[in-house]
């Protein structure tokens, strides 16, 4: 029973760390999300980078 107890206390204190973190983290940074294209260097806060999403690829022909 003291084990039952033990473990309740243990997850209970896991939760509320875990709670107190995702309240503290900024709304960009919960995934690790960095808003930068990976081709130009350019910051976004689109999926997308204006500047080279637009281009057609043309896969040098």
């Amino acid at each position: 029973m003291v084990l039952l107890w033990i473990g309740i206390a243990v997850g209970v204190l896991i939760a509320v760390i875990l709670i107190v973190k995702a309240v503290k983290t900024p709304s960009q940074d919960i995934m690790g999300v960095k808003l930068q294209c990976i081709k130009c260097g350019f910051k976004s806060n689109e999926s997308k980078c204006p500047k080279c999403g637009n281009k057609p690829q043309t896969f040098g022909v």
